[in-house]
Formats: C-alpha cells, sequence, structure tokens
C-alpha cells in the first residue's frame, strides 16, 4: 500500500461510501474514479493491487471503530469493566456506519471482504475473545467464580442475534440489557476499574495492529 497521501485518504472514503451504500459487489476502480471525477488509472496508480485498497478500507474502518469504544472506555470512571467494555463494543459495532452495512445489510460482502484481504492483512477479529476476559479476571475486573470462555460464549450468540434481528431503535435497550447482565453476573465489586482500562487499551491497540496491510 502506497504511503497515506490526501488522494489515498479520498480514494479510501469514497470506497467505504461504495460499500456502505451499494455493497461489495459494486466496488472497482471504475466506480471509485466515477465517485471522485478522477481517471481509473489515477487511483490505480495508487493503489495497483485491489487486495491493497480492501486492507486499507478495513484498516480504516477497524481503526475509527476502536477509536469509538476506546474513547467511551476512557471517559466512563467504570469504564474497566467487563459489562462497560462489551456494552460499548455492543453499541458501536451497530451504530458505526461502515460495520452496521456489513454486518447487518450485507454480511455476505462482510464474508468477501475478508476473505479478499487474507493474506494482505491480517483480518482483526472483532468478536469477543476468551482471553480478553480472562485478563480482566487476572486483574480483578471479573468475579473470581466466573467462568471466562462460558461468558464469551452467551456474549457472542446476543452479538450474533442482534446482527440478524437488526433492532434498529431498540439497540439502546439492548446494550443497557447487556449491560445490567453483566454488571450483576460477571463484574467485580472494585472501586478503580483503572487496570480493566489498560488491559482492554492493549487489546484494542492490537486490533489495529492486526488491520494494517502487511
Amino acid at each position: 500500500m502506497e504511503p497515506s497521501t490526501p488522494l489515498a485518504e479520498q480514494i479510501l472514503e469514497a470506497a467505504a461510501e461504495i460499500l456502505i451504500g451499494d455493497g461489495f459487489e459494486a466496488l472497482g476502480y471504475g466506480t471509485i474514479a466515477q465517485r471522485l471525477g478522477r481517471d481509473r488509472d489515477d487511483i490505480a496508480a495508487v493503489f495497483p493491487v485491489f487486495e491493497d485498497l480492501l486492507a486499507g478500507i478495513l484498516a480504516r474502518e477497524t481503526s475509527e471503530l476502536t477509536r469509538i469504544i476506546v474513547d467511551n472506555v476512557e471517559r466512563d470512571p467504570r469504564g474497566g469493566l467487563p459489562s462497560r467494555i462489551f456494552g460499548y463494543a455492543l453499541g458501536a459495532v451497530f451504530e458505526h456506519r461502515f460495520a452496521r452495512a456489513l454486518y447487518l445489510s450485507d454480511p455476505a460482502g462482510l464474508n468477501r471482504l475478508m476473505r479478499a484481504v487474507d493474506g494482505v492483512s491480517i483480518v482483526p477479529d472483532l468478536s469477543v475473545h476468551p482471553q480478553l476476559l480472562a485478563a480482566l479476571q487476572e486483574v480483578g475486573m471479573v468475579r473470581a467464580d466466573v467462568e471466562p470462555a462460558a461468558i464469551t460464549a452467551v456474549i457472542s450468540v446476543l452479538g450474533s442475534g442482534v446482527a440478524m434481528s437488526a433492532p434498529g431503535q431498540q439497540l439502546d435497550d439492548v446494550s443497557a440489557g447487556l449491560m445490567l447482565l453483566l454488571e450483576r453476573g460477571v463484574d467485580a465489586d472494585v472501586s478503580d476499574t483503572t487496570p480493566g482500562k489498560n488491559v482492554f487499551f492493549r487489546y484494542a491497540e492490537s486490533l489495529v495492529v492486526a488491520a494494517l496491510p502487511r
């Protein structure tokens, strides 16, 4: 991938808008050029390998999505607890235009995007990892009697259910419900959640780094 330039950023922005509005099948050098009012060769000169362009989109959007979650966690005094982290993550994924379009409107397109960048960049896994909950447990943010793998499975199923049902205006209720369940059944009783925030910040950074094209 070429170093970041104003034209490269314009291309990535236009490509993301095409994915959001028209789906993966509509994305190509020609449609990007048309949207920007440029020649097709101008686009190909910046991203001569189309998979590099796709990887650039994924890196850009993953970084933005992760930043939204990190900002919410950082501002919240209780942000290092699992209830806050996963509540914010659920809300961010389905409120972010790019993520919402692919997860809800074009899941097949999302799968094709992920397959296309395989080998070009490491596809960031935005699902809930047992390792994250286990790490939160190690720093005292998760109750000692909780099994991280079991909680992970439940949260993952809830997230899939949200994607399939596309609840729209009910998303706030779903996020609030998930936060309440985790608060009562998973969160440890602690006054300082800074250790949990630090665990999540390291995890979030790994997602962004993983999405960068090789």
